[in-house]
């Protein structure tokens, strides 16, 4: 299959296919027949985990905080801080990301009291830890075992908190750490040794911490949280960047990445990124609040979810809780090794000149990701790690030279060597060192210890066994050794996506013809869009629908597809929905690209397809959103929730206003399922205002606390000031002013104003006026939501508000 086209086919009759080697992925079972009489899969987990999870012997009273999992030699360690004024750091290993073992206090020096936020890095033989004990400063611990002991070896190097390492694939090392409006970065000239840093373009508006940088097909994403720990509004952002961990990041739109403020489930942050089992998936950990613990530090739980990327963007298949979710894939070969192969899983095997030789008796795929973990023992000789086996001169390597401190890509069949490169300065072969070989279609990718050393274009992947041959005297330890049959993010075509949520376009059930192809520029935020091209072209993505419900469905679609026709299945309902070119004449020119309703589904809970077909023309797709819609409701008066009343208001006889003068104070009411709706007011402001209010539209995630950004909700602001009213789009602190228009209302007299929300359009009129005051069509609109009031004085109120989200 091309990795840039794809079409799902349907599988016969009777025949089980498994899609994600080793479990916690999909599974296609034998096709049923739905209402229509046509043929589907059904879709089952095979294995599940829930957020949020609980540990044995976590922190009485205080939870996992601040989680960091370390990916070494085929299992996972995680570490989170220590509960303030207790010594020691403990930690977890786990094989699978999901069931986890109590691995005790992994140090217990007296710096380690209180202890925030500890990462630990592997590097030719040692394990560092950076730690920030009481938010005091930054010290660094050295071990050589993932559990410890740790022992302390800089004096106190400063930096605030939350410090965090990244390996650039040139071996430079750099640090990143929190500070007030943007993280902090800097260059490490050792492990011990941190340079002066410079601010990145990643703020949050105010105190941003945790963060962490990973590397992606040359892209560096960097994620960052910010509010206050004890915020509903705690959140996860991420940055892109193209020149290096130092340089500029984009901050995509699609932020913040990860935030809830559900009453069960809020102030999620502190997060880290791991490679999962499977070796080409990408899991995020975070926590999220549980309150105060007795003493008075934060209570949190550890929550783990999918990442997916696709180009510069990156998606979380979440946040999710209380419903099950698949487990991470395992690799469809592992084994620990730790002595000599086993006759059950290893074979001997001829290479020319080797003196000895082990390959797998299972094969690979025509697409793979395979792990390498070897102490080489000394350094005369050489040792191969093998790939695309078939026989004892037609196989592909990563021949490891000690003696010129080199790897290097070889191809058995060709007698040559393909690609060469040098190995970082001061490896000890004699430690535990990582081989890790992509291959699909795009080429064959080699990494030392994480670093990308060898990218080659010209080398396809091709089937075949991996295992080890070696020269010399060399007496190789021969540690965890794995393979998948996934490659440079095969496996995110896969993954159940979840509704309500987003999935790309780019990641549908993928097959082996071209009736889709996957462009790769064009679009504003640098994803990949899908182009429905052959007459059987679709998108078809396996969904867990979180409970039974109604669902809007919405298409980023380009300009070019106005007057194409979707053929859209959920629910069990197929509906042909045309792309009308009125929908795409808009006064925004920010891009070419319109996110278009498709209507609403009626979908029950659990696992299903979602599918969208070529009707007439050629659609070409980015995303597809799938938002909770409320049932319509003719007009209603609008019931404020006292849950969510920030500031000093009043409400008496249909009139809201504040007792006293707020800062920033909000209130909010309705139903966040809310989409299309009418919504009548009439606002008042007293001869004596000069300030200003605002009426709040479409509005989710709505927090408030004292230490946090001001604009600390998602939704649209329609501002009245000096005689003008004003339309912002508001994503906490993005605060983007989108039109404005003229509207005098009058001293001391009752205003009425009517605002018509449809699809991404926005219309305010004033009064029973036809003609709208000013109006807005977002093209990548907020499409649901409840509604709020704004303003920081008692010079205004707001009566007789009202809401028909009947048509």
């Amino acid at each position: 299959m091309s990795g840039w086209q794809m079409k799902r086919s349907l599988i016969g009759i009777g025949i089980a296919v498994v899609l994600a080697a080793g479990g916690g992925g999909i599974w296609l079972l034998t096709q049923k027949q739905d209402e229509q009489g046509q043929a589907r899969e059904a879709i089952t987990m095979d294995r599940t985990y829930q957020n949020p999870m609980t540990l044995d012997q976590e922190w009485e009273d205080y939870g996992i905080g601040d989680p960091y999992v370390l990916r070494h030699n085929g299992k996972y360690y995680l570490y989170c801080s220590t509960k303030d004024w207790r010594v020691g750091i403990k930690a977890w290993s786990s094989d699978d990301l999901v069931n986890w073992s109590y691995e005790g206090l992994v140090t217990e020096e007296p710096v380690s009291e209180g202890a925030y936020a500890p990462e630990v890095v592997y590097w030719n033989g040692s394990f560092y830890m950076y730690t920030s004990p009481a938010g005091k400063g930054h010290y660094v611990l050295q071990s050589d075992s993932p559990t410890g002991p740790f022992k302390v070896k800089t004096d106190n190097l400063g930096l605030t908190i939350d410090g965090s390492v990244f390996i650039d694939d040139d071996a430079k090392w750099y640090f990143t750490h929190a500070e007030s409006g943007g993280i902090m970065a800097s260059s490490m000239s050792d492990p011990y040794t941190i340079e002066a840093g410079d601010k990145l373009n990643t703020s949050l508006g105010h105190w941003t911490e945790g963060s962490m940088i990973i590397k992606r097909e040359g892209r560096y994403f960097i994620t960052y949280t910010g509010n206050h720990v004890f915020s509903k509004g705690y959140r996860v952002n991420y940055a892109v960047g193209h020149e290096s961990p130092t340089g500029l990041y984009t901050i995509p739109e699609n932020n913040p990445l990860i935030i809830s403020t559900d009453k069960d489930f809020n102030g999620l942050g502190h997060s880290a990124t791991v490679l999962g089992p499977d070796m080409d998936s990408y899991y995020i950990v975070y926590h999220n609040l549980v309150g105060s613990s007795a003493e008075g530090p934060p209570v949190r739980k550890l929550n783990m979810d999918r990442l997916t990327f696709n180009g510069d963007k990156m998606s979380v298949l979440g946040p999710t809780h209380g419903a099950p979710v698949p487990a991470p894939a395992l690799p469809a070969f592992r084994d620990p090794l730790g002595g000599s192969p086993s006759a059950d899983k290893w074979q001997s095997a001829e290479i020319s000149g080797a003196d000895a030789a082990w390959v797998t008796k299972m094969p690979t795929g025509d697409r793979f990701t395979a792990e390498y973990n070897v102490a080489l023992g000394s350094e005369s000789g050489e040792l191969e790690t093998i790939f695309s086996y078939a026989s004892a001169d037609n196989y592909r390597s990563i021949r490891i030279n000690p003696a010129d401190r080199s790897i290097s890509l070889r191809d058995a069949a060709a007698d040559k060597e393909i690609q060469k490169a040098s190995l970082p300065e001061g490896m000890d072969f004699s430690k535990l060192h990582t081989v890790r070989v992509e291959a699909d279609q795009s080429g064959t990718r080699a990494y030392w210890d994480g670093l990308l050393l060898i990218d080659n274009a010209g080398l396809a992947a091709k089937a075949g066994q991996i295992g080890y041959a070696w020269t010399g005297s060399l007496k190789p330890e021969l540690q965890y050794t794995a393979f998948s049959n996934e490659a440079g993010g095969s496996s995110d075509n896969k993954m159940i996506k979840q509704v309500p949520g987003t999935m790309e376009a780019a990641h549908a059930a993928a097959s082996d013809n071209n009736e889709v192809t996957i462009h790769h520029e064009g679009t504003p935020d640098g994803s990949y869009s899908a182009e429905l091209i052959g007459k059987a072209a679709e998108l078809a993505f396996p969904i867990y629908v979180r409970s039974d419900g109604d669902y809007m469905l919405a298409a980023m679609v380009s300009d070019a597809s106005a007057g194409s026709t979707l053929e859209v299945e959920a629910g069990g309902v197929k509906r042909s929905v045309k792309l009308k070119p009125e929908l795409f004449v808009t006064e925004d020119d920010s891009s070419e690209w319109m996110k278009v309703p498709l209507g609403t589904y009626s979908l029950k809970q659990g696992l299903q397809w979602l599918t969208l077909s070529k009707g007439k023309g050629n659609p070409d797709i980015r995303f597809i959103e799938t938002i909770e819609a409320a049932a319509p409701e003719a007009e209603q008066q609008v019931a404020f929730d006292p849950d969510s009343t920030f500031g000093y208001w009043q409400e008496e006889g249909g009139t809201v206003g504040l007792q006293l003068a707020g800062d920033n104070s909000m209130i909010f009411g309705g139903d966040a399922r809310w989409t299309d709706m009418e919504v009548g007011v009439d606002v008042t402001q007293a001869e004596a205002a000069e300030d200003e209010a605002s009426i709040l539209l479409r509005t989710t995630m709505e927090s408030s606390f004292r230490d946090q950004v001001a604009d600390s909700f998602n939704g649209y602001e329609l501002t009245f000031r000096n005689g003008r009213i004003i339309l912002k789009k508001i994503s906490y602190e993005v605060n983007q002013e989108l039109t404005s228009g003229v509207l005098e209302l009058g001293n001391g007299k009752a205003h009425p104003i009517r605002i018509k929300l449809k699809g991404p359009s926005i219309e305010v009129f004033d009064g029973d006026n036809d003609e709208p005051v000013l109006s807005w069509t977002d093209r990548n609109a907020f499409l649901h939501g409840r509604i709020g009031l704004r303003a920081s004085s008692s010079d205004w109120q707001f009566s007789h508000i009202t809401v028909n989200t009947k048509s």
